[in-house]
């Protein structure tokens, strides 16, 4: 005999886990800044562009 306890999220997905814990909306958002952030800094590197010369535009 073994000790296993049994995983309630077992073949979930991660979206599944996070709203049964009632975060996904706080984790998505998150993620969504992120991501933009992400683009933005990419854009200002293109562009050659520093932070103080970016929030002058």
């Amino acid at each position: 005999m073994t000790n296993t306890k049994i995983n309630p999220h077992f073949g979930s997905n991660f979206e599944d886990f996070l709203a049964e814990e009632g975060i996904l909306e706080h984790c998505t958002a998150i993620a969504i800044k992120r991501i933009l952030l992400s683009q933005i800094l990419e854009e200002m590197k293109a562009q050659q562009l520093s932070k103080k010369q970016w929030q002058l535009k």
